[in-house]
């Protein structure tokens, strides 16, 4: 079937489902992505200021609290936005 074929209320069904499993890959990244993070990781993100560096403080379901690395502020970050740093010896 042609989506220039479709009812409205085809169209209104098969953007319900589309909307399901976008929100069902999100769900996935966001879990596969939580799993890579532990309170006290040293992390990196891009933030409206540039590529920034900090430590998690907090994990919650949907998003991570970062600590600058100075100190100065904290940053509440989308873990899939995250990417942990290897200590260097």
């Amino acid at each position: 079937m042609r989506i220039e074929d479709m009812s409205i209320d085809q169209l209104l069904e098969l953007n319900k489902v589309i909307c399901q499993r976008i929100d069902e890959l999100q769900d996935r990244e966001t879990l596969q992505a939580l799993s890579q993070l532990r309170v006290g990781l040293k992390v990196t993100f891009e933030s409206r200021e540039g590529p920034l560096m900090g430590v998690v403080t907090k994990i919650n379901r949907k998003s991570v609290i970062v600590l600058a690395e100075d100190g100065s502020k904290q940053y509440k970050v989308s873990p899939e936005l995250l990417r942990p740093l290897r200590d260097v010896k």
